[in-house]
């Protein structure tokens, strides 16, 4: 199943690659970083808007079809829609009246970030069937609409706009992008309410203690997603306070091809997470360990060939999009090492979630966001853009060491390569705190 996924998402990649060509043609160095800017701030706003639903929602989904209780499970995705739709509409409000009174912005950058105000309540509820689709094992719907069509569907509509011979204004360019995401939001959930159990459609209601404990359990994940699954947009829009916007677009390639090799680790995790919420509601949780070691082999092995890969051929890579970007050759190969130390971390921030250590998890993630941030400060204006790699290698070797330490001491478990293949996991769950 991990390569099948891996390959729709690299097919994916491969149009998201042609995207970004095609876009360094259509648009200047400058335009493009304000695209990687705006389009950014939209994806992180989405997840803050989606309240750390697609996180939690294996959790709640694998408890309440355990237990039969298809009330619940109503309940529990009626109240994921309703809050991103207000969360969207006050966030919205927020970049659309910064957009209107930003002092210095042109025309062209009003336009943009409203469009991104528009836009973004849509990735929103993306990402939540996303999560719902996972959660109920439904691999391609989750992964195939966001990883494969959105990429190549915008990159038929950018390609086109290249034979055209037209030159449009980056918001253009923007709005193209969040039209194509709105109508595969909307066919992904008609195919996913199908998918839904028995009894799970119905408009129920729920009640004020699983609401407010929904809420409690999903706010800590808007941190951990953030920083977890959409770090290029963290890093990017952290960047952009201290780069200029062509060096910024360099940067912003690098980062991207580098998440493009971290995507096969982050698919091989999440794969399992099934499992081991399964095994969690199970109670056997530290008998996972088979699982794991083979959900290991692949992403150590990927990462491993694609950094003596951009180690030898990363500056020419670079240099298709713009002969400039090869100046980022070795931001690009520090980047790429980052996800090899990831894949050699294992499932560790999956582990924590499923265990319920929420705020662990999440006070982690905003500390080290605070730790991306200041190596951006600090290192930027003495090394210039591989300040920028530096900074994210920084704060990756505080995030995933943290993340180690605190699974062990919560759980009792390891789940790094030496534990994995040393068979030191627990024979039984470790007691869990009340």
């Amino acid at each position: 199943m991990t390569l099948i996924l891996l390959v729709i998402r690299f097919g994916g990649a491969g149009a998201g690659f042609l995207t970004q060509l095609v876009l360094a043609r259509l648009l200047a160095p400058e335009d493009l970083g304000l695209f990687f800017a705006a389009t950014s701030l939209a994806i992180v706003a989405a997840t803050a808007v989606s309240f750390g639903y697609p996180e939690i929602a294996p959790r709640f989904i694998a408890r309440y079809q355990e237990r039969a209780r298809p009330g619940r499970l109503a309940a529990f995705l009626r109240q994921t829609h309703a809050d991103a739709l207000r969360l969207g509409f006050l966030f919205a409000g927020v970049i659309l009246l910064a957009a209107l009174i930003w002092p210095g912005a042109t025309g062209q950058e009003r336009a943009l970030f409203a469009i991104t105000a528009i836009g973004m309540p849509v990735l929103a509820f993306f990402s939540i069937n996303s999560g719902i689709a996972l959660s109920l094992r439904a691999f391609f719907l989750a992964y195939g609409p966001e990883t494969f069509l959105r990429p190549v569907l915008f990159l038929l509509i950018v390609s086109g706009m290249i034979l055209a011979g037209t030159s449009p204004q980056v918001w253009v360019v923007v709005l193209a992008l969040f039209a194509v995401t709105g109508m595969l939001t909307g066919a992904q959930w008609l195919l996913l309410r199908k998918r839904l159990p028995s009894g799970s459609a119905a408009p129920v209601r729920g009640d004020r203690r699983l609401v407010s404990r929904w809420r409690r359990e999903g706010a800590p994940q808007i941190a951990v997603a953030i920083y977890t699954l959409i770090f290029a947009d963290l890093a990017i829009l952290l960047a952009a306070t201290v780069l200029d916007s062509a060096t910024l677009a360099a940067f912003g390639i690098s980062l991207k091809l580098a998440l493009l090799v971290g995507f096969g680790v982050q698919v091989a995790h999440q794969v399992i997470i099934p499992d081991l919420a399964d095994a969690k509601a199970a109670r056997r949780l530290g008998r996972t360990g088979d699982t794991m070691r083979a959900a290991a082999i692949f992403p150590i092995a990927f990462t491993l060939a694609a950094l003596i890969a951009t180690a030898l051929f990363g500056d020419a890579i670079l240099a298709i999009f713009h002969p400039d970007f090869a100046r980022a050759h070795g931001v690009l190969v520090l980047l790429v090492a980052c996800q090899v130390l990831r894949a050699l971390a294992g499932p560790v921030v999956q582990l924590l979630t499923i265990a319920g250590a929420q705020m662990f998890n999440a006070a982690l993630c905003i500390a080290s966001t605070i730790v991306l941030a200041l190596g951006n400060f600090l290192l930027v204006p003495y090394f210039g853009l591989m300040g920028a790699g530096l900074a994210v290698l920084v704060a990756w070797l505080f995030w995933l060491g943290g993340s180690a330490l605190g699974l062990y001491r919560i759980t009792g478990m390891r789940c790094d390569i030496v534990a994995l293949f040393a068979r030191t996991l627990p024979a039984t769950e470790a007691p869990q705190r009340p």
